[in-house]
């Protein structure tokens, strides 16, 4: 299983993000992989992210990160994939980078680049506002 942390889909150029390959009892030794719009099918440490045991971790996220994330093992088997985007603009929504499940609480995050602020924001879901703050 791979995890994402901090837990987002979203981050801002030159954020820390650590990718971790989660391994079964089987131990198989995992590798993780990535398939950016400019990149095909690249491993960690092949011109990106700095391995560290079952983890990746990239120390500046810049917009060409953005793409899709997974961990494959030796005899070929592949995880859950998770798809980030890096943005250099001044707002992201921060949610939960794995699918929730029915019923589950989530918190959504409007976040700045900037020093934290109360500005308002607006919330929609399928063009439909579910909350205002």
């Amino acid at each position: 299983r791979l995890t994402v942390s901090p837990s987002s889909s979203q981050f801002f150029q030159y954020d820390f993000v650590s990718l971790s390959c989660e391994e079964d009892d089987s131990s198989a030794g995992w590798t993780l992989r990535r398939n950016t719009s400019k990149q095909e099918r690249t491993q960690c440490g092949d011109g990106w992210g700095t391995p560290a045991g079952s983890s990746c971790n990239i120390r500046y996220t810049y917009p060409s990160d953005s793409g899709v994330y997974w961990c494959e093992s030796r005899e070929g088997t592949v995880s859950n994939m998770v798809h980030l985007t890096v943005t250099g603009g001044s707002v992201i929504l921060q949610s939960p980078v794995l699918p929730v499940m029915e019923g589950d609480d989530v918190t959504l995050l409007c976040k700045t680049k900037t020093t934290p602020s109360n500005l308002p924001a607006a919330f929609y879901k399928d063009g439909s506002l579910i909350r205002k703050h």
